[in-house]
């Protein structure tokens, strides 16, 4: 299965580096890689902003957080789309291409595997930014997530100065996450 490209515009990209750089000097990140820190926040606001136009796309009933400032906890949930009568949670994680094409894989916060597996959503699409393309590479359910995640060796970051763990990037379906658009698009008729 082919992956799904949806793209971002030139002004969302320059739109959302200002909006980085306001949240780093808001939050007064020091001593921590600042440049590295912006791009990780556009790559994460693009390929939301790109997801929420495939949902739009698909008729979706969805909530998405959206900007915020402040610290992790605060964040909320990256969406809550409806599916039927219930609403189910959908992380989006953001990798670089290094990581898709070279070593195809998915990391994933160490402290929120161990500390906080209650703040995992109950699905996460991995996707990649390259230009004004966003990759959609697939989806996987937090029971095959945190199974992955407690197969997988921890590592440490030198870029962003944290331990994390990697899912294969194959256990991202992208046969399951065009189900799941349909599907989400057929519970509402």
């Amino acid at each position: 299965m082919s992956p799904i490209i949806q793209q971002v515009t030139p002004e969302e990209i320059a739109f959302f580096t200002q909006k980085a750089e306001e949240k780093i000097a808001a939050e007064g990140w020091h001593g921590r890689n600042k440049e590295q820190k912006k791009q990780n926040f556009v790559s994460c606001w693009l390929t939301e902003e790109a997801f929420k136009k495939l949902l739009i796309a698909h008729h979706a009933f969805f909530r998405h957080r959206a900007l915020y400032v402040g610290d992790a906890a605060g964040a909320g949930l990256d969406f809550e789309i409806k599916r039927g009568d219930t609403w189910v949670s959908v992380g989006i994680r953001s990798i670089g291409p290094e990581s898709a094409f070279k070593w195809k894989s998915v990391a994933y916060p160490e402290d929120r595997f161990l500390q906080e597996p209650e703040k995992i959503p109950d699905y996460v699409v991995a996707c990649t930014v390259e230009g004004t393309a966003v990759t959609f590479f697939g989806i996987i359910d937090k029971g095959t997530l945190l199974a992955e995640l407690a197969r997988s060796e921890r590592r440490r970051s030198r870029t962003n100065q944290e331990y994390f763990r990697t899912v294969p990037l194959g256990m991202f379906s992208g046969e399951k996450l065009v189900s799941f658009l349909r599907e989400t698009a057929e519970q509402r008729e």
